[in-house]
């Protein structure tokens, strides 16, 4: 059981009621399961309710999904829409105070974190797809106050395909970044390694702030690249965040990332059952502030892997890993073996090594993408690959090409590690994950 989930569970049991009486959407699924909220007395029963997905909350937006009491266009939501990666974009909507109080429950880990964000005249420069902005960022003839929002974000400008921006937008977002001396950079860790590497190429010096990575997981080069551009100064926090709830989780100053369970119901679901720590499963949400857009046991796609031992910050929420998103682990005969962050970890941070991708073209072959840089030395690749064999084994072909460019997913993210192998797959029992 995670911490703080017994504490939870109450709220869990209100939230439940409130959505059966309060969405048609609710009331219609548990009729059809079966299910009841009178039927929940203790964490275990939870699991007889059924899960939800993206695809119900596409299919019922909004009238079937909003909350009794408020409509599409009440001044009191904030809307939002997810990037894309899993397919089709998912608008979403939730009561702005709900959002930003979960926010601070979750930034209370990390205090250089907390004060950036709860600062009222914040300056926060944002560089990520522009799938994930709230403006056209894209579009090389956009100003820079084009791109200023009211809350003091300034989205910076990129190319939808990350590796093919052009030098006139990097030396534009860099520019601009000097320019506005950011008092937060909220970026995607690759993105973000991106814009540094030119920085330093350049010999500028960006504006000291804290660094908060999230729409992609972190990698090792991506930490150490960002680190490096901020002469060890700063370090990369990463935020485990959704477009439809917010913030999830956050890494405190020690490295640990905890879970909202503040905000939160949260699940950890493999093979059927709740993961112990230490094993990998996919984490299921539920809401429990009686919002406008309420979720219970939300599939998120996302696997974690939960951690038993305290955070040498002494905070109690609980500790996770964030293993990745579960389309991109690599899979063999129907099972999940090892996720991007178990190939992000056999990677690792070469100086070598500008960016990577893990690319699983089928069941037996996998091929590894590097763009290196001038600390390159021929066949310094072959060390990475003998860890990807060991650890994978003799039944995957892997081979690697040294590349200028890998092309970024239709969403505008880049996948560190991803698999086109697409058949359904399990958690299973005996396997590395």
């Amino acid at each position: 059981m995670l911490n703080n989930q017994q504490a939870s569970f109450e709220k869990f049991k209100k939230e439940l009621n409130y959505c059966y009486e309060k969405v048609p959407f609710y009331r219609k699924h548990l009729d059809g399961a079966g299910t009841h909220p009178s039927d929940i007395h203790n964490i275990a029963d939870v699991m007889k309710l059924p899960y939800t997905e993206k695809k119900d909350y596409r299919k019922n937006f909004p009238l079937g999904v909003l909350a009794e009491g408020y409509k599409p266009n009440d001044i009191r939501l904030t809307r939002s829409q997810s990037s894309g990666t899993t397919g089709e974009r998912l608008i979403t909507v939730e009561v702005g105070m709900l959002l930003l109080n979960r926010a601070m429950k979750c930034a209370r880990v990390n205090p250089a974190i907390e004060q950036a964000i709860f600062n009222h005249a914040r300056k926060t420069c944002r560089y990520a797809a522009p799938n994930c902005s709230d403006v056209e960022c894209a579009n090389p003839n956009s100003t820079m106050e084009d791109r200023l929002l009211s809350d003091g974000t300034l989205v910076l400008p990129v190319y939808h395909d990350l590796l093919t921006t052009s030098d006139e937008l990097i030396e534009r977002a860099l520019e601009e970044t000097c320019n506005y001396q950011p008092d937060l950079y909220y970026i995607d860790p690759t993105h973000f390694a991106f814009l540094v590497r030119h920085a330093r190429k350049r010999g500028i010096s960006l504006p000291e702030a804290p660094v908060m990575g999230t729409y992609t997981s972190p990698t090792q080069y991506s930490r150490r690249q960002i680190a490096e551009a901020f002469d060890g100064k700063v370090a990369l926090t990463q935020l485990l965040a959704s477009s439809e709830m917010g913030w999830l989780a956050l890494e405190c100053p020690h490295g640990g990332l905890h879970l909202n369970t503040d905000s939160f119901f949260l699940e950890v679901i493999r093979a059927g059952r709740s993961a112990q720590p230490g094993e990998v499963g996919e984490l299921y949400i539920t809401s429990l502030d009686n919002g406008a857009l309420p979720h219970i046991r939300y599939k998120t796609a996302d696997a974690v892997r939960l951690l038993e031992e305290a955070c040498p910050c002494g905070n109690k929420l609980p500790l996770a890993v964030m293993e990745g998103r579960m389309m991109n682990f690599i899979k063999r005969q129907g099972r999940y073996i090892h996720s991007p962050y178990d190939i992000d970890q056999l990677v690792g941070a070469p100086d070598w090594l500008d960016q990577y991708q893990c690319h699983q073209l089928d069941e037996d072959n996998l091929v590894l993408k590097v763009i290196v840089n001038e600390h390159y030395q021929e066949g310094d690749e072959q060390a990475v690959l003998d860890r990807l064999r060991e650890a994978l084994g003799d039944s995957f072909s892997i081979s690697a090409e040294k590349l200028s460019y890998i092309a970024t997913e239709r969403s505008g993210k880049f996948h560190a590690t991803k698999s086109d192998v697409t058949s359904p797959a399990v958690f299973g029992e005996t396997h590395a994950c």
